[in-house]
């Protein structure tokens, strides 16, 4: 047997859109893409249709896998741009051979 919704249940769906994280009036993109070269870029922006005010930004990612190393840029539409130098510790054993 199938129970029919209530009355306050009708449109719910539909009124769901516009009252939880919809964005009216604004325009928003995320991208995210990988060269050839293992080079990782990501975009994200917004634009508000109403006051044509517009911000975003470019991340891009390259990891130097020999020695354990990542660079990140970042740049905005503030144009700031900053960088990022991580160092993975990657425990190895080294052989030293002494004199004797």
């Amino acid at each position: 047997m199938c129970n029919t919704p209530t009355y306050c249940d009708l449109g719910k769906a539909a009124k769901d859109v516009f009252n939880k994280g919809y964005g009216f009036g604004m325009v928003k993109i995320d991208l995210k893409t990988k060269s050839c070269s293992g080079v990782e870029f990501s975009t994200s922006g917004h634009a508000y249709t109403d006051t044509g005010k517009a911000s975003g930004n470019l991340e891009t990612k390259y990891k130097v896998c020999n020695y354990g190393l990542t660079f990140t840029q970042k740049w905005n539409t503030d144009n700031t741009l900053g960088t990022e130098i991580s160092w993975e510790n990657k425990k190895e054993e080294w052989e030293i051979e002494g004199l004797l």
